[in-house]
């Protein structure tokens, strides 16, 4: 039968039903109005309100479900009457102490939207029932609030934004993080949440240019690529908002438009990238114990991500990131694509020669989509493991596509076990029909050799 998608929950449901089953909407009828909210409204050209979620016995607090048309995703705003800032502050620290080191509910944003103090967040369960969510805002505790870090002095880097400039007139910068081909990672403070953020800026350097705060493409036969790699960034963040719930990916919290290009905001993580970390070893090889701690999250990472039919395309010691506390998080949407619908390719520009599948050369070469999958991922993966295990960069791969330094043994014999070096083999294959092609078997296998 027919799916279609419910403007009251935003979820699917038949069409041959009346209602939907989950939340009771039926077209044309069933619409809810509260705090000057009405199903069917459109705030802020951006989201669409569906029906309430909750409302509180007095009435004086409501959950309303939206679809974030920027994002891609059904989320719900938490109101209360008067739109007290600090209510909604308080219930935002309630949620996050009662929910701690779990993926069930994100607090995204606190901002104004349909002229309302909104509170705006995911919930993994859509369906969660009501009263769970009411023990959730009523958690018995408070995330005790931390000075944080004051701007620093302007660095001079004439293509970063100055800290202490404000985005959204929300977030604070702090420092700039990290200046990349396509984009400028700032440290922020989210002011009315009163937490520490990641806010990545589209800005192509070799396009655009910096005229005060905003960004301006170079010249007039730039425009057509500068808006290309523009759309590229908008499914880069409709791509990493799928997995806002997902362990071992980094969350996104928000995004807007500003200064004339457009911004991603995510969840800080306090760490330092594996490839980082190995340089601060001395290229000191890691146990294989140390590699499969590291290893194994990314693979349910990765297993999460092909589930849904995307690959990452950009696996590598540079964007798997470990914190303190040695959690594993992989990063950087930024090439990740769907594997089943035609695109154009990466450049191979853009490719890290010591990481990217032979198949993703082949594709840049030529100009059309062609071999990639979830194998793409396994190579990567694996000279990621020829890395950490052996401390040094695994083989070129157009040297090895062009016959050279094709027995990657060579480099291993010594190092690791018989059973690792055959693993590896079988990951970094050339041809990818002749590769491990699915991260499930990849991590059994792992397993049984450990």
């Amino acid at each position: 039968m027919e799916e279609k998608v419910c403007r009251g929950c935003f979820t699917e449901w038949e069409s041959g039903n009346e209602e939907c089953p989950n939340c009771g909407w039926r077209p044309g009828q069933n619409t809810d109005e509260l705090f000057g909210w009405k199903t069917g409204d459109v705030l802020d050209r951006r989201y669409l309100v569906g029906r309430i979620f909750y409302v509180s016995a007095d009435r004086d607090m409501a959950v309303w479900r939206l679809y974030d048309n920027l994002l891609g995703t059904a989320c719900f705003a938490l109101l209360i009457e008067g739109g007290d800032r600090g209510k909604l502050k308080d219930a935002a620290a309630n949620i996050q102490a009662g929910r701690r080191n779990q993926c069930e509910i994100v607090v995204q944003a606190l901002k104004k939207l349909g002229g309302q103090e909104a509170l705006v967040l995911s919930i993994q369960n859509v369906h969660m029932r009501p009263e769970e969510f009411q023990r959730l805002i009523d958690a018995d505790g408070r995330i005790e609030e931390e000075p944080l870090p004051e701007p620093v002095k302007d660095t001079g880097r004439k293509q970063a934004l100055p800290p202490g400039t404000c985005l959204a007139s929300r977030y604070r910068i702090i420092d700039c993080i990290g200046i990349g081909g396509f984009g400028i990672t700032y440290l922020c403070e989210d002011i009315p949440l009163h937490r520490l953020v990641a806010l990545k800026e589209y800005y192509p350097a070799q396009w655009s240019e910096r005229d005060d705060t905003y960004v301006a493409v170079r010249s007039s036969d730039l425009l057509q690529p500068y808006r290309y790699g523009l759309k590229s960034f908008f499914k880069e963040i409709k791509i990493t908002a799928k997995f806002m719930h997902t362990p071992h990916l980094v969350t996104i919290y928000d995004a807007f438009e500003e200064n004339d290009t457009a911004y991603m905001v995510m969840e800080y993580i306090l760490g330092i990238s594996v490839g980082r970390e190995m340089r601060t070893r001395g290229y000191k090889p890691y146990s294989l114990m140390e590699a499969t701690d590291i290893l194994f999250p990314v693979m349910d990472a990765l297993t999460a991500m092909h589930d849904r039919k995307i690959i990452h395309s950009d696996v590598s010691p540079g964007n798997i990131m470990v914190t303190d506390q040695r959690e594993i998080y992989l990063i950087d949407m930024g090439a990740a694509k769907y594997n089943i619908e035609s695109q154009p390719p990466i450049s191979a520009a853009f490719l890290k020669i010591d990481y990217a599948a032979p198949e993703q050369y082949q594709t840049a070469r030529q100009g059309k989509s062609g071999t990639e999958g979830p194998w793409t991922d396994i190579y990567a993966l694996g000279a990621t493991m020829y890395y950490l295990l052996t401390g040094n960069k695994p083989p070129d791969v157009l040297r090895r596509l062009n016959g050279e330094d094709t027995d990657l043994s060579e480099g291993l014999i010594g190092k690791l076990p018989v059973e690792w070096i055959e693993l590896i083999q079988k990951t970094m294959e050339l041809e990818p029909a002749n590769r491990i092609s699915a991260v499930p078997t990849l991590r059994e296998l792992v397993q049984k050799i450990q």
